[in-house]
């Protein structure tokens, strides 16, 4: 089977005054492919792949293709380098944007990414020396290579990437030096242009940092050379890394603007009361010593930004290249309102009970009985603020299998006019009627396509191919069903719909599968702790609807504690533990930031003798 996928595997990156190394992820492998860290591959195909490349030299095929060519997570960044620097005057949702887009470029095309907060970088003993610093970070950042040809180490460690020493390798001669050196270069040249890529993202200092300091340090930290608030300092940051010429890499600005008062209002509100007094204190300087893009004496017309304001407005100058345009695509959806999602697997079906993979099955009656549960539900706390009482604007998708619609086929989709709804969001602005839960059927939503083994148990499948599932315990991420897909597949028809997701005010409960929800979950939780080759691991249990808000000011989310107990094989619960119409009544009048805290997730339990996994 031939199975032409990359992923990224999880790297730490370590900062040291020498520069930047990569450290390289312990592998639990259950077969004995000897040599796959030392092969350089870990983060240019699976592990699978890699096992097959160091063993596909044979007597009939002496020159063997080791690295296939890379699948659509890689396009944009592969061997490519970028430094975005995010500006504007402080309190404008900087942090978010960085944390967001930095995510973004991890999970859906795989490139790694590294931020440095210009903050870090004010001890040196000049402006001009913690420039230089940060520069030298950043540079070493760019530098390091994981593609193919990569040096390692003997235990497996990428080596520190550097200019080679003047004395060359033991027992060459000073004749064949200039030989070496020749060859040493164009191995790194070739390991940094096939490498997973990288993105350097630097962030200027937050309200919270200086608003432990006074206003004369606040004001010298501030004006630091990478907070790039005017064009001198822009120009002198893209000099510097032009002056580079062995690692050429792509420099964008992103500027934050709001002059939308309701925007600003809810910044300020959102600050901590000490940050809202230091940004009273400096306001009228902190914008008059920043200078916007463009607005200098000099145009800027040499560089590469964006300006997004309000989170709305977007203007894009000299934005070439593929990975800039997905940037822009990106935030142009990107809102820092609350955002709730909600997400429940389909009811039992019958191939749950059989253990059957994929299909297209019905229904159990206790998967009957969780869709009827989960209309309930949606009632209570999805199309209605529990703790008002009024309508809220909600939405629905599903997948286009039958198992997923039967499971939202009792869920009321009510006309309702606008004047009815407790808040009017983005989208009504000329609209008079509302429908509820307007059934969106997407097939990107579909569970992973088995291929071959769709409708097999698992038990069948190692009868028919024992290989394939070591396969899938030693990388799960790449391994593909046979004429099927992987999770790096799934990943790629999902990502469409996060762009619809991010651009959404109104709550969304999303009915989908456990492979495909994975996904998603792993995303939205954004724990970089737990990166995309984790996600075929996620916990997704059936009968539950797992809730998960956040805003532009709380958008790391903490999981829920009910994880812990499924890990802990303490599921499903009591049947008293199930939840009913009267929890939903007990919070009526209660403080939101009690009953629905953002940035968290919240899991609610509808069913009774649920079965947790189905394989996939």
């Amino acid at each position: 089977e031939f199975r032409r996928v990359l992923f990224r595997s999880s790297a730490s990156w370590r900062g040291s005054r020498v520069g930047w190394y990569r450290g390289s992820m312990a592998l639990e492998r259950r077969d004995s492919s000897p040599g796959y860290e030392r092969s350089g591959l870990n983060e240019l195909v699976p592990r699978i792949q890699a096992s097959t490349a160091l063993k596909a030299q044979t007597s009939g095929n002496e020159q063997p293709t080791t690295v296939p060519a890379p699948q659509k997570q890689y396009f944009g960044v592969l061997g490519q380098r970028h430094v975005i620097c995010l500006i504007g005057v402080p309190n404008n949702g900087k942090a978010f944007v960085a944390r967001e887009l930095g995510w973004y470029l991890e999970f859906f095309h795989g490139a790694r990414v590294a931020y440095f907060e210009v903050d870090k970088y004010v001890d040196e003993g000049s402006r001009e020396a913690n420039a230089s610093k940060l520069l030298e970070d950043v540079q070493s950042f760019l530098r390091s290579a994981g593609g193919i040809g990569a040096s390692h180490s003997s235990n497996g460690k990428m080596a520190a990437s550097g200019p080679p020493t003047p004395e060359g390798p033991k027992g060459v001669s000073p004749d064949s030096l200039a030989d070496v050196l020749a060859e040493e270069s164009f191995r790194d040249r070739k390991s940094m242009n096939t490498d997973s890529g990288r993105v350097a993202i630097v962030m200027p200092p937050r309200m919270s940092t200086m608003a432990s300091m006074d206003d004369a340090h606040s004001k010298e930290v501030w004006n630091q050379t990478w907070t790039c608030s005017n064009a001198l300092d822009r120009d002198w940051i893209r000099k510097r890394l032009k002056e580079d010429q062995h690692h050429d890499c792509k420099l964008m600005f992103i500027e934050l603007e709001l002059t939308d008062p309701e925007l600003i209002r809810q910044h300020v509100a959102a600050a901590k009361p000490a940050e809202r007094l230091k940004l009273e204190a400096l306001r009228n300087w902190y914008e008059c010593s920043f200078t916007p893009l463009g607005h200098t004496a000099s145009s800027e017309s040499h560089l590469s930004f964006l300006r997004y304001r309000n989170f709305r407005d977007m203007e894009t100058h000299r934005m070439h290249g593929y990975l800039r345009m997905r940037i822009a695509q990106f935030l142009s959806v990107l809102r820092p309102w609350k955002h709730t999602i909600y997400l429940s697997r389909h009811g039992e079906s019958t191939y749950n009970v059989e253990k059957k993979l994929g299909g297209d099955p019905g229904l159990t009656k206790a998967g009957d009985a969780y869709a009827r549960r989960l209309s309930v539900f949606t009632d209570e706390c999805i199309q209605t603020n529990c703790r008002t009482g009024k309508n809220v604007a909600a939405r629905l998708w599903t997948s286009s299998l039958k198992r997923t619609e039967q499971t939202a086929a009792h869920i009321a989709h009510p006309d309702l006019e606008v004047h009815e709804l407790e808040e009017e969001t983005h989208v009504m602005e000329e609209a008079t009627m509302w429908k509820q839960m307007r059934h969106r059927v997407y097939r990107n939503l579909d569970e992973i396509y088995a291929g071959t083994y769709d409708g097999m148990t698992e038990a069948q499948i190692a009868e028919q191919d024992q290989r394939f599932g070591e396969d899938r315990k030693v990388d799960k991420l790449g391994t593909r069903y046979p004429h099927g897909e992987s999770y790096l597949d799934l990943i790629t028809r999902l990502e469409p719909l996060i762009h619809e997701l991010h651009s959404f005010q109104e709550p969304l409960l999303i009915v989908s599968h456990q492979a495909t929800l994975r996904v998603l979950r792993s995303y939205l939780l954004r724990d970089r702790s737990k990166p995309r080759e984790k996600c075929p691991s996620v916990d997704i249990p059936q009968h539950t609807v797992m809730k998960i808000t956040w805003d532009g000011w709380n958008f790391e989310v903490t999981p829920s504690k009910l994880e812990t107990r499924m890990k802990a094989k303490d599921w499903p619960p009591q049947e008293s533990e199930r939840w009913t119409p009267a929890d939903a009544q007990a919070t009526r009048g209660q403080p939101e930031h009690i009953v629905c805290p953002i940035g968290t997730e919240e899991w609610y339990w509808l069913g009774a003798d649920p079965k947790r996994s189905d394989g996939q």
